[in-house]
């Protein structure tokens, strides 16, 4: 993830590139799933989302046919901070893991990955 100061020299806290990051991979989504996948109190997401439209990162257009629903998905100035924050966090991650040699980075991930399983955690 961004480091703290990687991440208020963009004005954006770490909650609010949190949330882009899940919103760029899952949109459209709406607050409901964001604050399930994110494990945080829907009340807070509100909070989340509703500085992040202030910012003009995210945008919520209303479900036509269940309007108590309002999708979220990144505007175009959010896709660059979005881009942004990945870009930032490869880095940081290559960093993080550059002491391991690709046989002890390969028997992490595997043992990451079976450890996420166990957990629920699912990828294609």
């Amino acid at each position: 993830m961004l480091k703290d100061e990687d991440a208020q020299a963009s004005n954006l806290n770490l909650s609010d590139c949190s949330v882009l990051m899940v919103v760029g991979q899952l949109q459209p989504m709406n607050s409901r799933h964001l604050s399930a996948i994110m494990d945080i109190n829907p009340g807070t997401i509100s909070l989340y989302v509703q500085r992040l439209v202030e910012k003009g990162l995210l945008d919520r257009q209303r479900d036509l046919e269940d309007r108590r629903t309002w999708w979220l998905t990144l505007t175009e100035q959010g896709k660059g901070e979005y881009e942004k924050i990945i870009r930032k966090t490869v880095e940081y991650t290559a960093d993080f893991f550059s002491p391991l040699n690709e046989s002890e980075l390969a028997a992490f991930f595997e043992m990451a990955l079976r450890v996420a399983h166990h957990l629920g955690f699912q990828w294609e």
